[in-house]
């Protein structure tokens, strides 16, 4: 039987002392990415500002010469037919024509020059951003290890803090597990309808797959596995991993591959660059903020260079959504719009980030058609229900 070594109090000490002096220049080296960021984003901000009076002047000047062409071409119709003098002044006009085309032809040329530098330094400029703002995670996530093996407990992200102190029970557990599963069946629509809405992804994972050389897609909050068995029909290996025992006993029953277990968890025992796409389908709005921040973080880990970070939550700019559906389910906590979310997915490092707005309300068309309807009104109360937001991890040549 083996013994343990145990360890002198100077040794001991040794090892707390190399921890803090690592998690010190970690933390120096994340906030030192920070301020590059910060830098970064100015500078963008200043050459835009530049770029912006440049465009000005170049649409001032091209005004002007079009004004003066209008009144050149007036005088012209003014002295045809005055013979002598007329025709001396229609030379002149000439000439000044051929100034004013060669004029339009520099303008012309100035305004090319001018969108093709500003669209290189916007590609420059956030391809720069994109990986600072990677190198930023990446450090911030040493900083948690370093903290971990010095003997700091991580905290529990995925519950809320609560007022309320229940007395432990499986029973009450499951009890919860059987009405989601109710509530989900009777408001949210049948297995195949939300299968047939989640189609529109198809193109996307089949990329990110491709891209990544057939990795798999991990599914985190499968519930009752809508697009797990999408993808199985379309010969795409994933699965999926929840909370609920009786969503997953169901998925079981399709044959799909489910997990029971937290997500969070089963998110960072993946390997590094293991995964073609993480999706969460309905999920960010049931966790508090750091629990989603942490697995957009967690995702430029393990997701392969190519693959794809899919969230889809309810969009609450639409009226009805925010007013009645999301409250519909109790577990909802509190909504994730676009705004939050992009740049969540900048800071973390994805590029390109996506948002599509998706699934209108079956009226939607109707009131769009109606003459005496407003249009922005039509889509407040009538318009995309859904909103989804993907994230590239970019591949390694885009950082060189």
């Amino acid at each position: 039987m083996s013994t343990r070594r145990k360890l002198t109090p100077l040794k001991r000490l040794e090892r707390y002392v190399s921890a803090i002096f690592k998690l010190g220049r970690t933390e120096y080296m994340a906030k030192d990415a920070r301020r590059r960021i910060e830098r970064a984003e100015l500078r963008m901000d200043d050459i835009e500002g530049e770029l912006g009076r440049f465009g000005r002047d170049i649409r001032e000047t091209w005004r002007s010469s079009e004004e003066t062409e209008r009144s050149v071409t007036e005088l012209r119709h003014m002295l045809q037919g005055t013979g002598g003098t007329g025709s001396k002044l229609l030379d002149d006009i000439a000439l000044l024509q051929q100034r004013l085309d060669q004029h339009r032809v520099l303008t012309d040329s100035l305004v090319h020059e001018f969108r093709n530098k500003r669209a290189h330094l916007q590609d420059t400029f956030r391809s720069e951003t994109s990986l600072m703002a990677r190198v930023f995670s990446d450090l911030s996530r040493r900083v948690d290890m370093i903290g971990q093996r010095s003997g700091m407990a991580p905290e529990d992200l995925t519950t809320p803090a609560s007022p309320i102190d229940l007395p432990a029970s499986e029973g009450f557990e499951a009890f919860k597990d059987s009405f989601y599963h109710r509530l989900e069946n009777r408001y949210r629509g049948s297995v195949e309808d939300i299968a047939d809405r989640l189609r529109i992804y198809l193109p996307d994972v089949e990329a990110a797959v491709m891209r990544t050389g057939g990795k798999p897609v991990m599914d985190i909050g499968c519930g009752r596995g809508e697009w797990l068995g999408l993808l199985k029909r379309a010969g795409i290996e994933g699965f999926g991993v929840d909370t609920n025992a009786v969503q997953i006993e169901a998925a079981k029953e399709q044959g799909l591959d489910v997990r029971l277990g937290d997500a969070l968890k089963a998110l960072a025992e993946m390997e590094t660059g293991s995964l073609a796409m993480i999706s969460a389908h309905h999920l960010v709005e049931h966790l508090p903020f750091d629990a989603v921040a942490w697995i957009a973080r967690e995702a430029q880990r393990v997701l392969a260079p190519g693959g794809v970070l899919l969230f889809e939550t309810p969009h609450t700019r639409n009226v009805l959504v925010g007013a009645t559906t999301f409250h519909t389910d109790p577990t909802h906590l509190k909504p994730m719009p676009e705004q939050v979310l992009t740049v969540l997915f900048d800071t973390a490092g994805f590029d390109p980030v996506e948002v599509r707005a998706l699934n209108p309300h079956a009226r939607f068309k109707e009131f769009l058609d109606t003459p005496d309807f407003n249009d922005e009104l039509a889509f407040l109360l009538f318009g995309p229900q859904d909103l989804a937001v993907l994230g590239t991890k970019p591949a390694p040549k885009d950082e060189e």
